[in-house]
């Protein structure tokens, strides 16, 4: 078997190689989906991107074009590619496309010239022993146990690094823009570079030893094997270094949403007072509205004094909130919602009740119905018919908020459970975080879903809070 092995061994080892890099090509491009699989909302755009990848790479590879041909098909490649993620994916985030492509074909290329320089000092390092070098069967079983561990082990190197790389990308559903793409993309200029540098030499070593100029190996290099290791650092280094950026960015955009909802809040405390003064104005003139009432009765002017009462009704149910919840911020606030309804014909309907003797603060309360509802109000202006509806439910020591509002269509998830904005830029996509971030505060959580009922999309918000029993409840504010 090992002599008919060694009188064939230039056809096998060629189909052997042949199918080695099939396979390598067709497991790589199985790792092209998993690194992209979590900034994509659309999967078809990453399986059908992945796919032109696959197709083109054949393409490239069996083609018997030249050096030149090879790198426009390679660029080629990557942006048709691109393209197809990039229409496939609701035309979103096409900057950050790029990059995934791009450092995807950057760290492909690392792994498996990692790989090829260790083969060359595994080479010599064989060679240096004289039963090596005298032996023609292990000359062989290197050749096949060694091709096979390189391609097997460049892909697992190249699976670790994209789990490196997807743990340090934290914010994968931001959108990315065009003076960031630089910046992150910063380590790759020089690296892409190198690398026609190295595959031409490479390729000059390949004409060499087959027109006969070259008669040795390519020897083993200690700073090559540096070089690609070290390569993976930076690329790694700035998506750390960016994304921590990101997270400061949030945090300003937090703060900030903080504020406008402390600014909110104060409007509502001053809608609250220009209510009660208003009260207290009727109250103080409650006793000459009554004595003009009595004398327009005694004089039997029926006509006159039903107009009065009539005005005198509207001015006191003009004071009175649309919707009362048992909470003077909370009257004003789906007041305003039910208002702004009506104005921009959106049918409302609620049944919100504040929760009873639970010490939930007012204005976390109040952060949470803005953000909620004003998200709700957003969402019905594309909607033919659209509805808000509001309702709430407690038992002992837990409150939940069912909000339910019609949709056009169904809105794509991140990986943190949480819809994506559909104004894109910085600052948007935090009123739902915020609306977590005080659900978690009170022990609770918030649960979304998008269902169909008879024909119609709803987008379904549930809040959950849990809090402490109270011996008096403070539901009402008072200002005197």
């Amino acid at each position: 078997m090992m002599e008919y092995l060694i009188d064939n061994f230039g056809s096998y080892a060629e189909t052997y190689i042949r199918v080695l890099i099939e396979l390598y090509m067709f497991l790589n491009v199985i790792l092209l989906v998993y690194w992209l699989n979590p900034f994509v909302a659309n999967k078809r755009a990453v399986y059908a991107s992945a796919a032109v990848y696959y197709a083109l790479w054949i393409v490239c590879n069996h083609a018997g074009t030249t050096k030149e041909e090879d790198r426009l098909l390679t660029v080629g490649l990557i942006a048709l590619s691109i393209l197809m993620a990039w229409l496939l994916d609701n035309r979103r985030n096409p900057v950050q496309k790029i990059f995934l492509f791009v450092v995807f074909r950057l760290i492909s290329w690392l792994s498996i010239e990692l790989l090829s320089e260790i083969g060359f000092l595994e080479s010599d390092l064989i060679l240096r022993f004289e039963w090596s070098r005298n032996s023609l069967e292990v000359t062989i079983l290197d050749f096949f146990i060694w091709n096979f561990l390189q391609y097997t082990l460049a892909l697992l190197l190249l699976f670790f690094v994209i789990r490196i790389l997807h743990r340090a990308y934290r914010y994968k559903q931001d959108e990315l823009t065009w003076q960031e793409l630089v910046l992150v993309l910063s380590p790759a200029w020089t690296l892409l570079l190198v690398k026609p540098i190295m595959s031409s030499y490479f390729m000059l070593w390949m004409d060499g030893i087959k027109n006969g100029s070259i008669k040795e190996n390519i020897q083993a290099n200690p700073y090559r094997i540096l070089f690609c290791l070290f390569a993976y650092v930076p690329i790694v280094t700035v998506i750390i270094l960016y994304q921590r950026l990101k997270e400061k960015q949030e945090e300003i955009f937090v703060k900030s949403s903080v504020e406008n909802q402390i600014g909110d809040l104060s409007g509502h405390i001053e809608h609250i007072e220009k209510i009660y003064e208003g009260m207290r104005g009727l109250r103080h003139d409650l006793g000459n509205h009554l004595t003009v009432i009595e004398r327009l009765a005694e004089n039997g002017d029926t006509e006159e004094l039903a107009n009065y009462a009539k005005e005198f009704t509207e001015s006191f149910e003009r004071l009175q909130p649309k919707v009362v919840t048992g909470n003077a911020i909370t009257d004003v606030i789906l007041s305003e919602i039910a208002g702004q309804c009506e104005k921009e014909e959106i049918h409302f309907e609620s049944t919100f009740s504040y929760p009873d003797k639970l010490d939930i603060n007012p204005f976390d309360m109040s952060v949470i119905l803005n953000n909620a509802l004003k998200n709700a109000l957003e969402a019905s202006e594309m909607v033919a018919y659209p509805s808000i509806r509001i309702k709430t439910l407690q038992k002992a020591h837990v409150f939940i908020i069912n909000l339910r509002n019609t949709i056009d269509h169904k809105i794509p998830v991140n990986d943190e459970g949480l819809p994506e904005s559909s104004k894109h830029g910085a600052g948007h996509g935090y009123g739902l975080k915020n609306i977590r971030i005080i659900a978690d505060k009170y022990k609770g959580d918030i649960e979304i879903r998008q269902e169909e009922s008879e024909g119609r999309l709803f987008f379904i918000l549930n809040i959950m809070l849990m809090g402490d029993q109270v011996q008096s409840a403070t539901k009402n504010v008072r200002l005197t």
